[in-house]
């Protein structure tokens, strides 16, 4: 009986939908000696990817493959979620391929948001951080014409006829490849499912026009975003499907501020400021007294907050205290959940699960 799925060569496995080389019991069972995991199915007969995730050691391996090619590497991060998807050591993984970065999601911010602001602050953004590519495209995979300008220009920087696509888990990687098989009629001809050569490591292939090709390879779990420790229906609570509402608070010192039970932001000392909040719908915000806070934390954390649960709560590590002085506009986000826009002069302290990355920056809105 055969271990390894005849599409993308990787170990199969019955038990995690979300991981790489699912297939289910029965359907194994029905063929053992000629079959596809579930992803290369879907892949093979709807021209549907779907996102499967990997640990960072495998995920290592997939990039020393990539780097050995002239391949072009399509990095996609998540423009609501950058400190917690960008890959900050990308140019060392990839010394002599062309990247290109695809900043996914900016369908999240209003309509009323400026998208050549934006492209200009990532611009600046990722060259402050030393991450150096041929483009940086904002998109949003539901926009055919934003999938229609990407393909463009990935046949204009393209050296060879293999694109690797790769990114965090999360970040809209298998939306963008599946935007691209509709924009392209892949239902007119056979997609390719293949192994990439000398790896088992589940890359599979999806054929483009004139003999080129995408690589889709698993996402990779960063270990300071949320998403490494929520169940999946928080997760699904926490991740936006459609706009995010910015909720405005005018505070002044004394004052906190929950987000859900991720995240307080407490107003120690300094003059009014105002608290712009971008994080999904479903999570609760919540302002109270400082001097309540913790007393409040411990009495509704299961309640009026709700999430997350005492599981996960757990598995996340004890709260941590982050002291910023702020003069002027920021944004402090938190990984794998959104970020929060302040302006004012302020002594702000942020508690989040030591697990989670916090990190302080210019804000994107202006």
């Amino acid at each position: 009986m055969k271990t390894k799925c005849d599409g993308c060569g990787v170990k199969i496995q019955m038990t995690s939908p979300d991981k790489k080389g699912y297939i289910r019991s029965e359907v194994y069972l029905k063929n053992p000696d000629n079959f596809l995991c579930e992803r290369c199915y879907n892949l093979k007969h709807y021209n549907r990817i779907a996102d499967v995730e990997i640990e960072e050691e495998a995920f290592l391996e997939n990039a020393k493959e990539i780097a050995k090619s002239k391949a072009l590497v399509v990095n996609i991060v998540d423009v609501f979620d950058l400190e917690g998807t960008i890959i900050e050591n990308i140019n060392e993984l990839f010394p002599d391929n062309k990247i290109i970065i695809v900043a996914n999601k900016f369908d999240l911010f209003l309509s009323s948001t400026k998208p050549n602001k934006v492209l200009n602050y990532l611009r600046e953004y990722f060259k402050e951080r030393k991450i150096y590519a041929q483009d940086i495209s904002l998109i949003s995979s539901r926009n055919d014409k934003d999938i229609i300008r990407l393909l463009n220009k990935i046949y204009k920087i393209k050296e060879s006829n293999e694109i690797y696509f790769f990114g965090v888990t999360n970040v809209g990687k298998s939306s963008i490849i599946n935007a691209i098989i509709n924009v392209i009629d892949n239902k007119s001809s056979e997609v390719t499912v293949s192994n990439i050569p000398g790896t088992t490591l589940g890359l599979i292939k999806v054929s483009l026009p004139e003999k080129n090709y995408i690589i889709d390879t698993p996402g990779i779990i960063h270990s300071y975003q949320y998403s490494k420790y929520l169940e999946k229906a928080t997760l699904n609570t926490i991740f936006p499907k459609k706009f995010v509402k910015p909720r405005v608070y005018q505070l002044t010192s004394g004052q906190s501020v929950f987000v859900g039970g991720f995240a307080i932001f407490n107003f120690l000392d300094g003059e009014k400021a105002s608290f712009v909040s971008y994080f999904a719908n479903p999570i609760v915000i919540h302002r109270t007294k400082l001097e309540n806070s913790e007393n409040f934390f411990e009495l509704h954390k299961d309640d009026i907050l709700l999430i997350p649960s005492k599981e996960e709560r757990d598995r996340l590590g004890d709260l941590t205290s982050y002291v910023y002085q702020i003069d002027g506009k920021v944004d402090i986000s938190i990984s794998g959940l959104g970020f929060m826009t302040i302006t004012g002069k302020a002594t702000i302290e942020v508690f989040c699960y030591e697990k989670i990355r916090v990190s302080i920056r210019e804000a994107m809105i202006k």
